[in-house]
């Protein structure tokens, strides 16, 4: 599970009261620890706002097995700090790179590839550094890569071939360690002219769309988040139009009464 930003899921876990997620219940409670510790709460404290979000079977044991079992759920979730405010640098040759592809498709998938790699060098559980290729390589994560690319609609060969032509190209290297595959790009830059530089993920393939092609993007009056423009004046987001038209509700009908 790829989350760039665990500060804003976590808020959004308490805010939402529930888990986003059917499979990745574990990993969204352990962003939730991480948040709260950062915030200040004691083990206790912490416990009483998890009770939201509680384990399923632990009704059918007693306070010992559950407190053993929460002692294990901290360790592991306070292993590692909070991920939040993680701002990369996108460089001009970086983009020129990606705009050599012919495939709208590829140049997608490398984007976000190259964005995923430029977070994940940040988190020392998600890369190492290969003596064999002198580089840092970061951990695949073909799934989560594939959704932030907006490929998932193709064929799951079709995917693999867009990696294939990536690797063709020189674009893309993989490797594997301790079995475990990961991968790192030849074209990355570290230097020269800022193309832009992301600290908001909720659309990481809209920043490249923007660059590219401004004429067709704008970003939401709101959250800075960039959105494709239409016909019609829109100004915001889908979930900052959402948070506004609440917002407006409220008011309307606390004025009524």
């Amino acid at each position: 599970m790829l989350v760039f930003d665990e500060k804003k899921y976590a808020e959004k876990l308490l805010k939402d009261k529930k888990f986003q997620t059917y499979r990745q219940k574990d990993i969204e409670r352990y962003i939730l620890i991480r948040y709260l510790h950062e915030k200040g709460l004691n083990n206790d404290e912490i416990r009483q706002k998890l009770d939201k979000f509680p384990l399923i079977g632990c009704e059918y044991l007693d306070k010992k097995d559950v407190d053993l079992i929460y002692e294990r759920i901290f360790q592991r979730a306070l292993s590692c700090p909070l991920v939040t405010n993680v701002e990369i640098k996108i460089y001009k040759e970086e983009i020129d790179a990606i705009n050599s592809l012919d495939d709208n498709f590829a140049q997608d998938l490398l984007f976000v590839l190259l964005v995923y790699y430029k977070w994940a060098i940040n988190q020392n559980y998600l890369y190492f550094f290969s003596k064999h290729n002198n580089v840092k390589m970061v951990m695949t994560n073909d799934i989560d890569i594939w959704k932030y690319a907006n490929i998932m609609k193709l064929r799951v060969s079709e995917r693999h071939q867009l990696s294939n032509k990536l690797i063709l190209n020189n674009l893309y290297i993989e490797d594997n360690f301790k079995s475990y595959n990961y991968f790192y790009l030849p074209f990355i830059k570290n230097d020269g002219d800022i193309a832009f530089t992301i600290n908001n993920y909720d659309n990481i393939l809209g920043e490249l769309h923007i660059y590219n092609n401004p004429d067709d993007y704008k970003r939401c009056s709101n959250c800075k988040v960039v959105i494709k423009k239409t016909r019609s004046p829109k100004k915001y987001c889908n979930n900052c139009a959402k948070l506004i038209k609440n917002k407006q509700n409220k008011k309307y009908y606390k004025n009524k009464i």
